[in-house]
């Protein structure tokens, strides 16, 4: 059963940020490293920055 998202990250104007699922800008990130981390806090997931691949 899949899960529903309470957060997704996407990059606007202003840069990357984390909106909720009704569309809600919930956090702004000054970059995708920081907005991939910060959704791991909000999610309560493990971070392990060894994993993330830069590609931006």
């Amino acid at each position: 059963m899949a899960q529903a998202r309470k957060y997704h990250i996407s990059r606007s104007g202003s840069g990357w940020g984390i909106w909720d699922a009704e569309g809600k800008k919930v956090m702004g990130c000054c970059s995708h490293f920081h907005a991939v981390e910060s959704l791991y806090k909000l999610m309560g997931w493990n971070w392990d920055p060894a994993k993330y691949r830069r590609n931006y």
